[in-house]
């Protein structure tokens, strides 16, 4: 079920957009539930009529996918379809192999629309990589480690949780430290001109729940999903 919710969260713990961080990363930058970003970031690119690495470089630079397509004159509501269609067959693939069952299968796809309509839609790497990296910088000065020391029990099973634990502090002081920083971050993009203020309060809104699933979530043994890696 994991890989499948990383597949239908495309890696946005903590504000919308931030699959593209990974698409931006290019291949081999991602670790568990990628292969559903990288299959959204092909199916993008193929539809748009551009390589997924001139996908990668306009999204580095800044642009949304939206943007993109226009501009290579694709409507993005196209682009949406073939990710939906997309990461449809992910999830199918995935309930035929028997790695996930039906129900949970036909609740993920209900929500593609909406991821897809957000990868294309809400594209800010920049901004959606600094909040993730400052939020796991956060962690680490509140329990008291370096960010290095973090990932590094991060690629080797063990949760920020639990890392908080082998130090004496609290999950929770850390999800508050995250939040706080993350807070931070998304009140900046506003003042920038950025983000609009009735989504920055959506996202702030949402951020203690994705606070703690960034601190709590327990990575595989060596997996490559470090957060804050890029």
């Amino acid at each position: 079920m994991k890989k499948l919710v990383a597949i239908v969260a495309v890696a946005g713990l903590l504000v919308a957009g931030g699959a593209s961080v990974a698409v931006a990363a290019g291949p081999g930058q991602g670790g568990r539930g990628h292969g559903g970003i990288r299959a959204a970031g092909q199916a993008a690119a193929a539809t748009i009529g551009v390589s997924t690495e001139e996908l990668r470089t306009q999204i580095r630079g800044g642009k949304t996918v939206a943007q993109i397509a226009t501009e290579h004159g694709v409507d993005p509501s196209t682009v949406v379809n073939a990710i939906v269609t997309a990461l449809t067959q992910k999830i199918d693939e995935k309930a035929a192999a028997g790695t996930v069952d039906a129900n949970r299968a036909a609740q993920a796809k209900q929500k593609l629309p909406d991821v897809a309509n957000r990868f294309v839609n809400e594209t800010r790497p920049r901004r959606e990589h600094r909040v993730l990296k400052d939020a796991v910088q956060a962690a680490a000065k509140e329990i008291g480690v370096s960010t290095n020391d973090l990932k590094d029990a991060h690629k080797n099973g063990k949760s920020i949780a639990q890392v908080a634990q082998d130090h004496g502090k609290s999950a929770d002081d850390v999800v508050d430290a995250v939040v706080k920083a993350a807070t931070a971050d998304v009140d900046q993009a506003v003042k920038d001109g950025k983000l609009d203020a009735q989504k920055a309060d959506q996202i702030k809104k949402n951020l203690p729940d994705r606070a703690k699933e960034l601190v709590n979530r327990e990575p595989k043994q060596g997996s490559a999903s470090t957060p804050g890696t890029q």
